[in-house]
């Protein structure tokens, strides 16, 4: 067994404000090993993007905070470094390719200084050098005109232009992690698997691990080695990817992979899952899963089940499961 790059271990955090506290994370646990792609799955509000910035230590001016666990990078708890030496960690050993590109592109710089400016500072070209991979970097996202993009402003760009430049920014120094969060959102399917592919190239060439974010479970089944099912801030289900479409044990799993619409079926309408996740501040007692699921039990509403491995590492998080009773028919 190799030593993880990365292990986070019972991360907590909260988010404080004038209506109370937000467990926007609530005790996870994820391991990602050197050359691994981890798919992180769950829909929106399940902690899966304020995961990643917790890694990136970029909650510091906002009401967010990380209140307990640990966060060890090449066993190294980055929690509790300096400033100084995380930015030499952030964006150089672990880069983060961030959900929303018309907030993460400075607007009064052009795209040019920004690459730049992100190459020369870890890698320490010089500015004909960093010139130079820059515009590489753009042809290699599938900008066109990658030389007259460097003079541009971000608000020249499309969304899916301005996506292609986060993404070129995080794979330009070849990071040891890459920490994507829905990194193909805003682009087309051709685009996407342009990306897809060169994601795949930096993995094998730099044997760099990918934290993958997503919603797309053929994005998953395409990229991913393990998968972590996210939900109300807890790991609700992690195995292998192959394990988890062929087998899944957690009833939201299930309903995740059974809401995807299948080639060549004629189904006249898809599996939902019913209800809606709850609201932070309404969150059930016992199963958060519980008011959705059509399995619970009267003791689902009183027990907060622990994550247990029920075989070959295949991790659950269900009291169907807790005493390794003969599996229910899901």
């Amino acid at each position: 067994m190799t030593e993880p790059l990365l292990k986070i271990t019972d991360l907590k955090t909260h988010f404080f404000g004038d209506d109370g506290v937000v467990i926007a994370v609530d005790g996870v646990t994820i391991t990602v090993n050197k050359g691994e792609t981890v798919g992180i799955v769950g829909e929106s509000g399940c902690g899966k993007s304020v995961t990643s910035l917790s890694i990136m230590r970029l909650l510091q001016d906002t009401p967010g905070q990380v209140v307990g666990g640990s966060i060890e990078f090449e066993n190294k708890n980055i929690l509790e470094i300096s400033e100084k030496e995380m930015r030499g960690i952030r964006g150089n050993d672990i880069a983060m390719i961030f959900q929303e590109p018309m907030t993460s592109l400075n607007p009064v710089y052009k795209i040019g200084k920004q690459l730049e400016e992100a190459i020369r500072l870890h890698l320490k070209y010089d500015k004909k050098r960093a010139h130079k991979h820059a515009i590489r970097m753009l042809e290699l996202v599938g900008l066109p005109r990658a030389k007259q993009l460097m003079n541009e402003f971000p608000y020249q760009l499309s969304g899916g232009m301005r996506q292609r430049v986060m993404i070129a920014m995080a794979m330009a120094c070849s990071p040891k992690l890459l920490i994507a969060d829905e990194p193909t959102t805003a682009l087309d399917v051709t685009i996407q698997a342009q990306i897809l592919e060169l994601m795949q190239e930096l993995r094998e060439t730099s044997e760099t691990a990918i934290m993958l974010i997503t919603h797309d479970l053929g994005v998953v089944a395409e990229m991913c080695d393990r998968v972590v099912v996210m939900y109300a801030g807890k790991v609700v289900e992690e195995t292998d990817v192959i394990t988890l479409f062929e087998d899944p044990k957690h009833p939201y799993t299930k309903g995740l992979i059974g809401s995807v619409p299948k080639l060549g079926e004629n189904a006249e309408e898809l599996d939902s899952i019913p209800g809606n996740v709850p609201t932070p501040y309404n969150m059930p007692n016992g199963c958060k899963f519980a008011p959705r699921c059509k399995f619970a039990m009267e003791k689902c509403w009183e027990i907060d089940p622990n994550l247990i491995e029920t075989e070959n590492d295949h991790l659950v998080r269900c009291l169907l499961f807790q005493n390794k009773q003969v599996e229910v028919e899901l």
